[in-house]
């Protein structure tokens, strides 16, 4: 079968024909299983397209994650409608941006978020209660006792399988998100990848903690659908005890968690009588500490799998073990199955072993495009290749190196800010003359921002005050966590600002904000 000829839908109907009968989801008290929920994506996309909803038309989900929101994206998909997933970290006026851009015609938004859709152009919204009440809206309408089973051509739709199934909004250079939109042939592919590679069968339970909404999140419950496993979806609010009850509770075999999740479990007791159920973990190449590494392989009898993706190309597209972590530390390893890596140069052409240039990607999880945006795709899918923004080298075996980021992107907790993002804001203070950022080592989450201001002559600003005056205006993660007031900043004789001399000035406790 060609990569193009299945999608989710594809996947789901296969889970619902072999494994009807196992576990699909677990979702707080809820327990679906395959046949379930591909009932209830059958009635809801019914449903959809009696309140009018047709293929191309976009969807938002502002949900927590569980079997609403993999229900709702699946039935969206089902019908040729494309999932535009929100972020609840983002601040309202970026949530309004996004739904002006990508006009959605219906939004499904948890109660919890109602506040974030304010001044948003939302469409037809419908609350989605996270408890799974029996007269809630999503067991009212997609709980129904189930007809027969429906897809796309029993529902008289001649959709192809590459279609667009969702839009994940990334951060832009100038400030401004860009959707970028995923076909469900090419989400499907991720997810058989990943299943393969890691050799998933049908006995596999992912402990789910990573957001929907994010890639790595997207890409482990995908390949849940792709090997038949079971999805235990953990509580937004559960703490990091709770969250290893429920990995020893239901018995989870695998996962995909930062460290600062699997760092407090060293004081709870996290291997009992004798059993540690988490089989793998799985984190970004170089985002955690080799000591905690060897903590998990040794005395958790963990496999630690660490790997490099992108929102573009669906997740990860390489994988390196942790024998490899030693013999080559700096490596973000091999590729997956449906992947192809190159090092080209700005004109596209191959570098050889050990050459620098940028790390390039090809295969068919690689994105459709940025959603309204043809100048942003036509640089990023040039030469025909995915162009990642990022320097990096590859060896004489193909093991890819990560050497730094040529986009002045900063990765904290697994979240991607752009500076100019930061910077925007510095330019509505007026007590600010200049101001710009850059990312610095953080022992929790990898990268955090820090902001270096120049004050005008005479005015006054605490870093207290710089961060209420963020607050609002700019998710949590994108503010900045260190504040260095200083005479002037760095910049070259066109202006341009040197954030790589920004970033190697000594971050001190005192500038805290």
């Amino acid at each position: 079968m060609h990569a193009r000829d299945f999608s989710l839908d594809t996947l789901l109907a296969n889970c619902a024909a072999r494994h009807g009968h196992r576990l699909a989801t677990v979702d707080g008290t809820q327990r679906l299983t395959w046949a379930q929920l591909d009932a209830r994506v059958t009635n809801l996309a019914r449903w959809l397209l009696e309140r009018g909803i047709a293929p191309g038309d976009r969807i938002a989900l502002l949900l927590t994650d569980g079997a609403p929101f993999l229900a709702t994206l699946l039935a969206a998909g089902r019908i040729g409608a494309i999932a535009v997933l929100l972020n609840w970290r983002l601040a309202p006026g970026e949530i309004a941006w996004i739904c002006g851009n990508a006009e959605p015609a219906m939004t499904f938004v948890n109660p919890r978020f109602s506040d974030l859709l304010s001044g948003a152009a939302a469409g037809e919204v419908h609350q989605v209660d996270e408890s799974h009440a029996g007269d809630g809206f999503f067991e009212t309408v997609a709980g129904t006792a189930p007809g027969p089973i429906q897809h796309g051509y029993d529902l008289g739709l001649n959709l192809s399988p590459d279609r667009p199934i969702y839009m994940m909004y990334t951060s832009g250079t100038t400030g401004r998100p860009k959707g970028c939109l995923q076909a469900g042939s090419a989400v499907a592919a991720s997810a058989l990848g990943f299943a393969q590679h890691r050799r998933f069968t049908p006995e596999e339970r992912l402990l789910s903690v990573n957001p929907l909404f994010h890639v790595v999140g997207m890409q482990q419950v995908a390949a849940m659908l792709a090997c038949g496993g079971t999805s235990v979806f953990a509580g937004r609010d559960d703490n990091n005890a709770a969250i290893l009850d429920l990995l020893h509770r239901e018995s989870c075999t695998t996962t995909s968690a930062f460290l600062t999740i699997c760092f407090p479990w060293l004081g709870m007791e996290p291997v009992r009588n004798g059993i540690m159920p988490l089989a793998s973990y799985t984190g970004g190449a170089g985002m955690g500490r080799p000591q905690m590494y060897e903590f998990i392989e040794r005395d958790w009898d963990a496999r630690v799998i660490g790997g490099y993706g992108q929102t573009e190309i669906c997740g990860f597209a390489t994988f390196i073990d942790y024998p490899d972590m030693l013999e080559a530390p700096r490596s973000i390893g091999w590729t997956l199955p449906h992947v192809t890596m190159a090092v080209l140069d700005p004109d596209g052409q191959f570098l050889p072993p050990g050459k620098e240039g940028e790390l390039c990607l090809r295969g068919p999880s690689v994105m459709l495009g940025y959603w309204r945006n043809p100048d942003a795709s036509e640089a990023a899918l040039g030469h025909g290749w995915l162009r990642t923004g990022d320097l990096g080298t590859m060896d004489d075996r193909g093991r890819g190196y990560l050497l730094g980021r040529a986009k002045e992107l900063i990765k904290t907790g697994g979240e991607n800010v752009y500076p100019a993002e930061v910077d925007a804001i510095f330019v509505a203070m007026p007590e600010v003359a200049d101001a710009g950022c850059c990312g610095v080592p953080d022992k929790h989450w990898g990268e955090a921002v820090k902001a270096f201001v120049v004050l005008k002559p005479g005015c006054e600003l605490t870093r207290a005050d710089i961060t209420a005056r963020f607050k609002g205006q700019i998710a949590g993660y994108k503010r900045p966590r260190y504040i260095e007031f200083v005479d002037a900043l760095p910049r070259d004789p066109i202006g341009k600002l040197l954030r790589r001399e920004l970033a190697a000035r000594h971050v001190t406790p005192d500038q805290a904000a």
